[in-house]
């Protein structure tokens, strides 16, 4: 079966389109006029909002963009759908058969990318180990010292951890590439970011970023997909507000046809501040994450993150080279936090009244000696389809789903101190 007989076939079986569908299309899709974009529309939802999502949400938004009248945009959902239910990489759909009735198409832009494999990804002016999908990144380990020895040693520079997902960017004049820190590709964070990289890359050639892209919300919190931001969003009684893409820049790993991974940390550092002004020039998306030099500066850096409850810092030998993984023996990038990162059980659901959530909170325990010992619950951070999705997991399968939780600490008795979710183990 191919992606045009799949959408067939579940057009055919088609119930009713919920309400919860319509209310983000109203909410989400019009309201950032996603559903003018063509495909390219719906590769931008399923990139905000769609981790974790199922297959029945994405067919429920294929067949309302075409009840809507936008059967362009409903070809990205329908190839989505396709790949989630039988892990085939779709072929083109016929867009003259993609829908039961004539609709008129709404405004089509360019086709977003396809992910392809690694093999097929060559840029010619980059070296082997910076091609799309075989950069590894070099990654802080938990820091041996106290904070203190890094903000008092003039060989480690200061920059605050952002709260989103690493991710490396490959700018050329006619294509960009987003890789994570696995090492897979993925969908473009935004049209704009898109837009503005193709715009830089063509005037001072191909560069390659390090960074971490995040999600602002109304509120000006950070998180790492955008539908975390949007119930943040939701919750503060802003939800037609959108949540902003923003990719963090660490550091330029590329620049000016030169391999800067070679060089110390601090060249990487300096051309990242270069391009990011270029960038920010052209779009609010992008940030240079500041970078704190001077002991006074670092300790302004330490205070302000405790401050602001921040997950902490980084720091980083300013004479280092890139070493991709972690550097354990030389100790080049450290991290130090404030919160703690647990990966824990799920072992029970809190009940709920709200309608359409379908547990309050989730009750959590930690493996020790081989026990599992509640250590309380998690009410926050999940969105609403991975408020499904978790409740999905823990029905399928009681004794064995794991979660990573950020917390503060714990109490004096043991439990969870501000705890948040933060993704599947």
């Amino acid at each position: 079966m191919d992606c045009t007989e799949y959408a067939e076939t579940k057009r055919k079986a088609a119930k009713k389109i919920s309400a919860d569908i319509r209310e983000r299309w109203n909410n989400r899709i019009v309201q950032r006029e996603l559903h003018l974009m063509g495909e390219a529309g719906a590769v931008q939802y399923l990139s905000d909002y769609g981790r974790g999502i199922g297959t029945a949400k994405v067919i429920g938004f294929a067949l309302c963009a075409e009840s809507e009248g936008y059967p362009e945009m409903a070809i990205g959902f329908w190839k989505r759908a396709f790949e989630l239910e039988t892990g085939e990489k779709p072929i083109a759909l016929n867009t003259q058969n993609n829908a039961t009735t004539n609709l008129a198409p709404g405004k089509k832009l360019t086709a977003a990318p396809k992910i392809e494999t690694v093999n097929n990804l060559v840029v010619a002016e980059l070296p082997p180990h910076l091609q799309p999908g075989r950069i590894v990144t070099m990654q802080p380990v938990d820091a041996p010292s106290e904070r203190s020895y890094y903000i008092e040693n003039p060989d480690y520079w200061g920059q605050p951890k952002r709260d989103g997902n690493r991710v490396v960017v490959i700018a050329t004049k006619d294509k960009v590439y987003y890789q994570s820190r696995s090492t897979n590709l993925r969908q473009q964070p935004s049209i704009e970011i898109e837009t503005a990289l193709i715009e830089t890359a063509a005037k001072i050639g191909t560069f390659v970023l390090d960074g971490e892209l995040y999600y602002k919300s109304c509120r000006g919190s950070e998180h790492r997909t955008g539908a975390q931001a949007a119930t943040v969003n939701i919750e503060s009684g802003f939800p037609t507000v959108q949540p902003s893409a923003i990719y963090g820049i660490f550091k330029c790993l590329f620049f000016k046809g030169n391999d800067l991974t070679i060089l110390a940390e601090s060249e990487r550092i300096a051309a990242g501040v270069e391009v990011g002004e270029m960038l920010a020039s052209l779009c609010q998306a992008f940030e240079t994450v500041p970078t704190f030099r001077t002991t006074a500066e670092k300790l302004l850096l330490a205070n302000q993150q405790e401050s602001e409850n921040r997950e902490g810092e980084v720091w980083v030998l300013h004479n280092c080279r890139y070493v991709g993984g972690k550097d354990v023996k030389k100790f080049s990038m450290v991290r130090t936090k404030y919160c703690q990162e647990l990966d824990l059980f799920i072992v029970g659901l809190t009940a709920t009244k709200v309608a359409g959530r379908p547990f309050s909170a989730i009750e959590v325990a930690q493996e020790i000696d081989g026990k599992l010992v509640p250590i309380g619950t998690v009410g926050t951070g999940f969105s609403g389809e991975e408020m499904q999705e978790i409740a999905r997991r823990y029905e399928a399968n009681r004794k064995n789903v794991k979660i990573k939780v950020r917390s503060q600490g714990l109490t004096e008795s043991g439990k969870l101190w501000h705890a948040r979710f933060l993704e599947f183990c």
